[in-house]
């Protein structure tokens, strides 16, 4: 009889069969789930992608900072080695030296004698003909010509206005242009009002009337 009834609930549908704990047969658990939060894992995931944007940002910024440092760092460097070598290049070019080499002095200023029809306007450094005769320091050719008892002549305009005579040369090697400390712009010789090979030097202040070279030239550093 059991049976039978039985057989006739579960006709009926009134018999349920039993499920486990926790199946999401349940309507109402389908809905918790359908209401459960979802953005706990994505927001946690997109909390660690905005750190490491902003990390490498922040190393951008600080990689960026570093290049400026370093350019400017190094601008600055090149400025004060462009300072630094113009500073010696000016002072290269200012500065003074003796005409020739392996010379001696035979004559000097204001000496009187049958060679000079008043007194001796210059400083003579006897040489070998041919010796090199070199610019005192940087300046500019202004004249380079035969000029009677000087023989063959060249004055340049020095950097400060002084302006220098070398005489009796042999031969010119400039005539013109600017010149540097010690080139070389003519050899010894003996043109002109002269005993023997020797470079007459005459040293004119301004373009004005001559001085002791002598003296002028020691004032200069210049020992002869």
């Amino acid at each position: 009889m059991v049976g039978s009834v039985a057989v006739a609930a579960a006709a009926s549908g009134a018999l349920a069969m039993p499920h486990a704990a926790g199946s999401p047969t349940d309507p109402e658990d389908l809905s918790a789930i359908a209401q459960r939060p979802q953005g706990q894992v994505s927001s946690n995931g997109g909390g660690a992608l905005d750190t490491l944007a902003a990390a490498e940002q922040s190393l951008t910024a600080s990689a960026t900072e570093t290049a400026q440092q370093a350019h400017t760092q190094l601008v600055e460097q090149q400025r004060a080695e462009a300072a630094a070598e113009a500073a010696r290049a000016e002072r290269e070019s200012k500065r003074w030296l003796a005409p020739v080499s392996d010379y001696r002095i035979t004559a000097g200023f204001g000496a009187g004698g049958s060679m000079w029809s008043n007194r001796h306007t210059g400083l003579d450094f006897a040489a070998p003909s041919g010796t090199e005769v070199r610019a005192i320091s940087s300046g500019e050719i202004i004249f380079a010509e035969y000029d009677g008892p000087y023989g063959n002549k060249i004055a340049v305009r020095h950097w400060d206005g002084t302006v220098v005579w070398y005489c009796h040369l042999s031969r010119f090697v400039l005539r013109s242009g600017e010149v540097a400390p010690g080139e070389v712009i003519g050899r010894v010789g003996s043109t002109g009002n002269s005993t023997g090979p020797h470079l007459h030097l005459e040293v004119r202040p301004n373009d004005g009337d001559p001085v002791n070279p002598r003296a002028w030239l020691e004032e200069h550093g210049v020992g002869v």
